[in-house]
């Protein structure tokens, strides 16, 4: 392994050693969620990055030595006076063929550099977020980021959807009664939260007008049917949410 492959090797060891969640019944939801998965996907990314890198030095390597033995080559013929003409130029040609592959490999291995270099940059800052949210939990005037068991009328249809706050803005995820699952996105100002629903596999299908009410923990509201929507069933109704226990308390 080259001296350049071995020192990115451990700036990404070094990078990736991202400390193990603390043992206990509390579970990362909402934001710290969609940053775990994107760390995940970013320290794969950089493992497969990694490894192209090498082949890539490898292919260097190669490319180096066709190059040194085309250079012989064509010394070795003018040095000994042998080859005609076109011999001589054919050799000549060898070498600024080789020589561009060497440039090309080059190339590709300098742009891998920088690809790895981005996502090192990227997971460090990730792994800083994702401490930083664990050691400062979720903030008390945060009344909505959580699990919520949603009961939607007429119907009544269950549903669950998980929500995230920052700031006034509102995304998450639902599933409900039918497989039906998909996205959120929305606000909440004051206690009035407005939210568009995304189906997976009918698009924006529906919007959500509520009141949350943090000293009960509880939301109501209606929703209505937007004009995108296929027209099954009821177009408009009522909702009300309460807090879902997460199935997946208790565990480590």
């Amino acid at each position: 392994m080259s001296l350049r492959t071995a020192a990115a090797s451990l700036l990404l060891a070094l990078t990736l050693a991202v400390p193990a969640r603390s043992a206990g019944p509390q579970r990362p939801e909402g934001v710290l969620d969609f940053l775990s998965v994107w760390l995940d996907l970013e320290r794969k990314g950089a493992t497969e990055d990694l490894e192209d890198f090498d082949r890539a030095t490898n292919r260097i390597a190669r490319a180096e030595g066709e190059l040194t033995a085309a250079v012989q080559k064509l010394a070795r013929m003018v040095r000994e006076g042998t080859g005609d003409r076109q011999a001589v130029a054919n050799a000549e040609d060898a070498v600024a063929e080789a020589e561009a592959r060497v440039r090309g490999e080059q190339e590709r291995r300098r742009l891998l550099s920088a690809r790895l270099a981005d996502r090192v940059r990227r997971i460090s800052l990730l792994r800083e977020e994702i401490l930083r949210r664990r050691e400062a939990g979720r903030s008390a005037d945060d009344p909505l980021s959580g699990r919520w068991d949603v009961t939607i009328n007429p119907g009544p249809r269950r549903a669950v959807f998980r929500l995230v706050l920052d700031g006034t803005l509102v995304w998450g995820d639902y599933t409900m009664d039918g497989g039906f699952r998909g996205s959120f996105r929305g606000t909440l100002v004051a206690d009035r939260l407005s939210l568009e629903r995304i189906d997976s596999e009918r698009g924006l299908d529906a919007r959500f007008w509520g009141r949350v009410v943090p000293s009960q923990r509880r939301m109501t509201g209606t929703w209505e049917a937007t004009a995108l929507a296929p027209a099954v069933g009821a177009v408009a109704g009522s909702w009300s949410a309460v807090p879902a226990k997460d199935p997946e308390d208790g565990e480590e």
